[in-house]
């Protein structure tokens, strides 16, 4: 297992491990417009560096998502990926961007 620590901002956290095949993206805070380029830095460096492997972003320790980070998850859904979350706010926002596929 391989960890890398990516990013660390007041109201964002963001890491990428790697297991095997898959690397997860794990975020913690909030994914409000002042931290969506930063988490995008990261999503593009993680998908440079693991070109081959399954992408998950693990959103359960994420308290809040805007429309912009919204429309991050977006992009990296339809570049594949898959997610993980909890609390129904963040449930509810993934389900809207996955159509009930996580």
């Amino acid at each position: 297992m391989v960890f890398r620590m990516l990013l660390i901002l007041c109201m964002l956290k963001a890491q990428f491990r790697e297991f095997g095949d898959r690397v997860v993206l794990q975020v913690c805070g909030r994914l409000t417009e002042a931290w969506v380029g930063e988490l995008e830095q990261c999503w593009q460096t993680a998908m440079t560096n693991y070109p081959n492997h399954r992408m998950s972003v693990d959103l359960r320790d994420v308290t809040f998502i805007d429309r912009k980070g919204e429309s991050l998850l977006r992009s990296m859904h339809r570049s594949g990926a898959s997610f993980q979350a909890s609390g129904l706010l963040i449930q509810e926002v993934v389900h809207q961007i996955t159509g009930g596929s996580k």
